[in-house]
């Protein structure tokens, strides 16, 4: 179920990042989980931003038990990118790390025509109340 799909572009980065948040609450997320989802998703906007084209696109859906967040680009590509923590005295470089630490999963492809990468939130079971 699609939950939201909105354009990526430098001046709406902070209301993209409240309407995830509104989304991924919506659809169960809550407290630290909620917030470590957004945080990851925002992290793969700014990258779009900075080193994708400035542009891109973003699209949370629901599969289930599972959050999804699509973040697309038509910039020039990854090239041969490592998922890792750089080393301490490396300044920047860790968008990518945190989105996968922060998420249940990080999947990236670079086609040669853009970067699209996947994050994704396994969403908290129903409560059951007793009878």
């Amino acid at each position: 179920m699609a939950l939201l799909a909105e354009s990526i572009r430098a001046e709406a980065v902070t209301a993209l990042r409240h309407a995830v948040t509104d989304a991924a609450g919506g659809a169960g997320l809550a407290g630290d989980a909620l917030e470590d989802f957004v945080l990851a998703v925002h992290e793969l906007v700014t990258n779009v931003v900075r080193h994708g084209g400035g542009s891109g696109r973003l699209r949370l859906r629901r599969h289930g038990a599972l959050l999804t967040c699509e973040i697309s680009d038509d910039g020039p590509g990854l090239g041969d990118v490592r998922v890792a923590l750089p080393a301490p005295n490396e300044v920047g470089h860790r968008g990518l790390w945190l989105a996968q630490q922060l998420t249940d999963g990080l999947e990236i492809r670079d086609d040669g025509r853009g970067t699209t990468a996947w994050v994704s939130a396994r969403l908290p079971a129903p409560a059951t109340h007793p009878r």
